[in-house]
């Protein structure tokens, strides 16, 4: 009887540290190797990891390009999009990092993701592009890993209009 109370024990111990260290441990560790690459000075190209065989983006003062990795091309005006929303992919053994802008009036969505080639560059425009966006999403997709971690990270206001986002003069 002793012994079958040591192993029972011992059993929900070994239940309890792997339970910390999967939500709380490794959860950790991630969000901080994040943070540090993100405010690391060195001279990484976030661009090396883009494939223009996984199809290219393109945000121009018009509108937004894209062509897909079986080489079917598309665009969406900036006065058109309504909502974006930002999600992860599970492929397994990596996540990929997805975004989705929905046409305004139709249940249509322009899907781009992390490895097409110009990624990196409209999430640098985008800003620009749409009112008041921000990259502030990006910790709360990435992590944790392997989960979906769905979001609407833009969406338009009513009286929101494309002259919104060009730079006034100061008077």
């Amino acid at each position: 009887m002793n012994a079958l109370v040591i192993v029972v024990v011992a059993g929900i111990v070994l239940l309890l540290v792997s339970v910390f260290i999967d939500r709380v441990l490794v959860p950790f560790q991630a969000r901080r190797s994040v943070e540090k690459i993100l405010k690391s000075k060195a001279k990484h190209d976030p661009r090396a990891l883009e494939n223009p065989k996984c199809g290219s983006v393109v945000g121009d003062t018009d509108c937004l390009r894209l062509r897909s990795d079986k080489g079917d091309s598309s665009e969406l005006r900036w006065s058109e999009i309504e909502e974006v929303h930002a999600y992860k992919r599970d492929l397994f053994t990596t996540d990929l990092i997805c975004i989705a802008f929905k046409k305004s009036g139709s249940e249509e969505y322009y899907e781009i993701h992390e490895e097409m080639a110009g990624y990196r560059d409209l999430l640098e425009v985008l800003p620009s592009r749409l009112p008041k966006f921000t990259l502030e999403w990006i910790f709360a997709v990435a992590v944790p890993a392997f989960e979906t971690n769905h979001q609407i990270i833009w969406k338009r206001s009513p009286n929101q209009t494309l002259q919104a986002t060009a730079a006034r003069p100061e008077s």
